[in-house]
């Protein structure tokens, strides 16, 4: 018997690391790629962000515009990684100088807002990528400001910012009231920089109150909740909609990222901008 437990926890293991492994896999067309490979498709498009635009743990809204039938010719390079702070992305803008988009997409704020909600929760980004200095609002509106100069005046590109989505679908939790803020501020930061501004969180907001859900569930600090439906999407056919639904969630998955359902939302914004004034 022992022997037998020990060989189940074996490939339970093993089974583990290959779904980390699939759910952290780099996008294979992301920046660096992009410049190694030198394509010569054009219009360029550029998704910057971090887990929800990465797809490899929610609905991949990038890969299915790049299925798009009228962007066949496109060059669609995906610059999402999970955990990612505004910080991060600060790192990735020289090589956005260097491929020189047509078109930008922003969606961060998520992981910086929960970062503000407690020391733990802090303490997990301040591990993972070595930070040095506290995250706040004036941090992300700091650095967002930074972000969106950088590009405007190193490059020609047309650059689309997103309000960071909900935070859990409660809208009496401090967690959901904190992604509200959130969005506001990025909404000020836009429109005072003359970016061009789409309300991811208000949009959301707005369907999760005419959804008239009997029961709105809030965001939860810990790991646990998230990591079990990555490994319930890669062994099995759930889809990232029936595992939104069977963890009470409309529009999320797991309190943080997006399913098919609010995926498609923000897929639909973006592609009012590529496609604007395409026949």
């Amino acid at each position: 018997m022992k022997h037998l437990a020990k060989l189940w926890l074996l490939l339970f293991l093993l089974f583990e690391s290959c779904v980390i492994f699939q759910a952290t896999k780099v996008p294979a067309n992301n920046l660096k790629a992009a410049l190694e490979t030198k394509s010569n498709k054009s219009p360029k498009i550029v998704f910057l962000g971090d887990s929800i635009t990465h797809g490899r743990v929610s609905y991949d809204y990038v890969a299915s515009i790049a299925k798009h039938p009228s962007l066949a010719d496109y060059q669609i390079i995906n610059e999402g990684i999970n955990s990612r702070l505004t910080v991060q992305i600060l790192e990735q803008l020289e090589n956005v100088k260097q491929i020189n988009p047509d078109i930008v997409f922003l969606l961060i704020g998520t992981n910086d807002l929960k970062a503000t909600l407690s020391e733990e929760e802090y303490n997990r980004y301040a591990n993972l990528w070595k930070l040095k200095d506290p995250v706040t609002e004036e941090s992300f509106v700091r650095n967002l400001t930074k972000i969106i100069q950088t590009i405007q005046k190193d490059t020609k590109t047309k650059l689309v910012v997103f309000s960071p989505p909900v935070l859990g679908e409660d809208p009496n939790s401090i967690p959901f009231q904190r992604s509200k803020r959130f969005a506001e501020l990025t909404k000020q930061v836009v429109t005072k920089e003359k970016a061009i501004y789409k309300p991811l969180h208000e949009t959301l907001s707005r369907g999760l109150d005419e959804s008239k859900l009997n029961v709105r569930k809030p965001y939860i600090q810990g790991t646990w909740g998230m990591y079990w439906t990555i490994l319930k999407y890669y062994s099995s056919t759930s889809s990232w909609n029936d595992l939104g639904d069977s963890n009470g969630y409309y529009y999320l998955t797991d309190a943080i990222h997006l399913n098919e359902r609010g995926g498609k939302i923000l897929e639909d914004m973006a592609l009012e901008e590529i496609l604007v004034g395409k026949k």
